[in-house]
């Protein structure tokens, strides 16, 4: 499988997971805005990249950052929305790959963070992949693998950051209506 066809995949994969994720647990809402949540995604995408060795090239993945919140209990619409944020990593050789996101889970335990799940990897997967969370403001994050050429051992990866829920300034939790006043810097 070629490169080109296989980071689709992975690239899939790491969004599908993050999506879900924010809908497991994000029930309680942030106080923050769109630039503020891009900002902080960044931020914990950084942390795990600048003492990566070798080191990467961060190749951001898609335009549209923002997406609905789908972690309403009762799964109605709400004009809630969370910040995703993902980067392929290049410039390193594809065999590489599996460590970089070993490196990533490292750097970000190193921050405090904490996994989502048991923190067990099945690193002989197609994808492995790391779940953990940010603490206290609720970030989720995900560093997927994926092989590309299994003769050879090669792989990419991709790093995901994902903010918790919140309203947009003028949006109120049910849908379509304004909210009041939003305090300064929200």
């Amino acid at each position: 499988m070629t490169p080109r066809k296989a980071f689709p995949v992975a690239a899939l994969l790491a969004l599908t997971v993050t999506a879900t994720a924010c809908g497991e647990g994000a029930a309680k809402q942030a106080a923050m805005n769109e630039q503020q949540a891009v900002d902080r995604a960044e931020e914990i995408i950084r942390q795990a990249v600048d003492g990566m060795s070798p080191q990467p090239t961060l190749e951001r993945m898609g335009h549209a950052p923002v997406g609905a919140c789908i972690a309403r209990d009762d799964h109605r619409p709400d004009d809630r929305v969370a910040v995703t944020v993902t980067y392929k990593l290049t410039g390193v050789p594809g065999a590489e790959a599996q460590n970089l996101v070993r490196q990533a889970r490292d750097a970000w335990l190193k921050q405090g963070y904490k996994h989502n799940t048991s923190g067990e990897v099945d690193w002989s997967s197609p994808f492995p992949t790391v779940y953990m969370r940010t603490g206290p403001d609720d970030f989720w994050m995900d560093a997927v693998t994926g092989v590309v050429d299994r003769a050879k051992g090669e792989g990419v990866a991709s790093l995901a950051a994902t903010s918790p829920c919140f309203l947009p300034p003028g949006k109120s939790k049910a849908s379509g209506t304004a909210a009041g006043p939003v305090p300064p810097g929200l």
